[in-house]
């Protein structure tokens, strides 16, 4: 809201409109536009040629640009003037004219626009306010409210409830009836692929409810411990009383293991350093040194080889293909691999225990062979970081059918190894997934220099095909990235911890600041710095209730948003992580992954930044970050 004076001024401006090509009721500033593209043009030549040079005014008119608007989008040279100016303009017009700098065409723009803002094509009446004040995309955002109690009611709404808002693109794919079989919803991050994915566990609960099914259940599965946590604080307060309670919040591990219990099986989960214990055991019991392999190449092949495609038997292995791994495997090094797998498996066994994959592979099979599924829906966040024995236990736990699996995931923040294709494993997506283009999360500075840590990356959709990384903007601006490069860790963490004194000066709340690291040793310079500073701190998976600014490495804050955020000791020897990249000598290909997913780990670190975000090092900067 703005004083009386000021609204006044800002209301004098402004050319509220319904749209003659899309219905939609829409606020245009053309002055503040005109002014913004005159800031970020005076610095280009006076001949330079516009980014919308090969457009003729009678496509921007044909998806709905404004008339006035056109002369000013003409003085855009570059894509990067136009996002500056992007959120200055009603949302449909923005999506379009990106769309337009992108080299669509206007029927695809047009077709994009239906259906992010479910428009009908039908004739539009410019005079029919009350038509207009209908239409889904107008309702996102214009509320009509005929009483002073429910104007305050919205004013004072709790920050939840805009938290969970619903772009028109992203309540058309969250409130569809009914999909025919799967679908994915794939975006950057900060695009709100988890909003959508509550919405549609809360609609999915909603249609039990309707049907009258006491017994149905919606499961809402994620990866990790503390995204669950926030999925089911989410929920809590998003739904209703009968819609929290059909729907069921678990880890995929967690599910596996549940499942597997109802056969009464015992299995204690091997811890991680044990297993590369048993590994190391079996690769030198075994010779694969021989053939300059470990205990941490048998691992990997394991995993992402035999356990992935479900190998059973040597024959089976010593013909099957190998995606994704790199060098030719002879025959002899196949059968050392597979004699040093069966010594580990049987070692795992004697000792009655497994990992969280071959549980999840069990529990697949246990369901497999029940009549019935424990669970009406599956919604899925997170799909990205899922092996696939755990994509065969999710498909196995909900019958194949209409609205069976609802898929939201972005392989750019995969941080694990595991690739799959959705259909090799009867999950088909086809003609049911959509992409998600706007970010809600991170400023369009910051959303412009992360993408910049996976430059020359291919990305998948999760079924084996490219994902663009083109398109993508924000909904708001702010500060460009800070990032700074100190000769001692000791004079890294010094500017930090002064830097968030600062921010809490400005009234930022603790727990609204963020530090991370690539580990746990990374942090130790900053929080002792804070410590001596006396700014409270705590970490992230140990004592996350203990208030304070809140410092994890970047795994744990995956999943999380924070206002100001420091990613720290973004150095070269430890990012990449020596210990997590694969000799190129052993597996090149698997050291070209190993990198990867150390780039896909800083930028989900990054992007988890709202307003601002510092990058520091000591030392040499790590090769990750842009421009190294």
């Amino acid at each position: 809201m703005l004083p009386h004076d000021d609204a006044y001024e800002w209301a004098e401006k402004q050319k509220l409109a319904i749209n003659p090509v899309t219905g939609l009721v829409e606020i245009l500033d053309i002055p503040t536009v005109a002014a913004r593209v005159e800031a970020v043009t005076a610095s280009e030549p006076v001949n330079a040629p516009s980014l919308f040079a090969e457009r003729r005014d009678r496509e921007f008119a044909a998806v709905g640009i404004d008339e006035e608007l056109i002369s000013v989008l003409r003085r855009i040279v570059d894509e990067a003037e136009l996002y500056a100016i992007a959120n200055y303009l009603p949302p449909a017009q923005s999506d379009a004219v990106l769309m337009l700098a992108d080299g669509k065409t206007t029927d695809e723009v047009w077709e994009a626009l239906s259906q992010d803002y479910d428009l009908t094509g039908d004739p539009v009446d410019p005079e029919d306010i009350d038509v207009a004040l209908e239409q889904p995309g107008t309702k996102s955002a214009f509320v009509v409210t005929t009483s002073d109690e429910e104007l305050v009611g919205l004013l004072s709404g709790d920050f939840e409830a805009w938290r969970t808002f619903l772009h028109p693109a992203q309540r058309a794919l969250a409130y569809r009836p009914s999909y025919p079989g799967p679908a994915k919803v794939t975006g950057g991050a900060g695009t709100g692929k988890t909003v959508v994915a509550i919405h549609r566990a809360r609609f999915l609960a909603q249609q039990l409810i309707d049907a009258d099914d006491s017994n149905g259940r919606v499961l809402l599965a994620t990866y990790t411990n503390s995204l669950t946590d926030n999925l089911d604080r989410t929920l809590r307060g998003f739904c209703s009383p009968e819609q929290y309670r059909r729907i069921q919040v678990s880890t995929v591990d967690s599910f596996a293991r549940k499942a597997l219990s109802v056969s009464k099986t015992r299995v204690r989960v091997v811890q991680t350093d044990r297993l590369q214990d048993l590994a190391d055991q079996a690769a030198n019991m075994s010779g694969l040194d021989d053939f300059g392999l470990d205990g941490r190449y048998l691992i990997t092949e394991w995993e992402q080889v035999i356990l992935a495609r479900r190998l059973t038997s040597l024959a089976d292995y010593g013909t099957s293909p190998r995606p994704g791994r790199g060098g030719r495997l002879t025959r002899p090094a196949r059968k050392a691999v597979w004699s040093a797998l069966e010594r580990m498996l049987s070692d795992l066994q004697d000792k009655g225990q497994a990992t969280f994959l071959q549980i999840a592979d069990q529990a697949a099979d246990l369901l497999a062979a029940r009549s019935g599924h424990p669970y009406v829906h599956v919604v899925v966040d997170e799909a990205q970081d899922l092996h696939p024995a755990q994509w065969r236990l999710l498909r196995e736990a909900v019958a194949a059918g209409p609205n069976d699996l609802f898929i939201a995931g972005d392989a750019h923040q995969r941080i694990y190894d595991y690739r799959v294709s959705l259909l090799s494993l009867g999950i088909d997506t086809r003609g049911k997934s959509r992409r998600l283009k706007i970010n809600y999360r991170t400023s369009q500075q910051i959303l412009g220099w992360t993408p910049g840590i996976l430059t020359g990356q291919d990305i998948d959709d999760l079924d084996g095909n490219l994902e663009p990384q083109v398109g993508y903007r924000s909904a708001f601006d702010g500060p460009a990235p800070t990032i700074q490069k100190f000769a001692t860790p000791a004079e890294e963490a010094e500017f930090v911890a002064a830097q968030i004194r600062e921010w809490l000066d400005e009234g930022v709340a603790h727990a609204a600041i963020g530090v991370t690291a690539r580990t746990r040793d990374d942090l130790r310079a900053v929080q002792a710095a804070m410590d001596d500073a006396d700014i409270r701190w705590s970490e992230i998976g140990s004592d996350t209730k203990k208030p304070g600014v809140r410092t994890a490495t970047m795994h744990s804050c995956k999943g999380l948003e924070f206002a100001r955020l420091a990613v720290v000791a973004a150095n070269a020897d430890n990012l990449p992580f020596p210990l997590a990249i694969t000799a190129v000598g052993v597996d090149e290909a698997q050291h070209d992954i190993d990198i990867l997913r150390e780039r896909c780990l800083l930028y989900v670190a990054c992007t988890r930044a709202r307003d601002e975000l510092i990058v520091t090092s000591s030392g040499t900067p790590s090769t990750l970050l842009p421009g190294q």
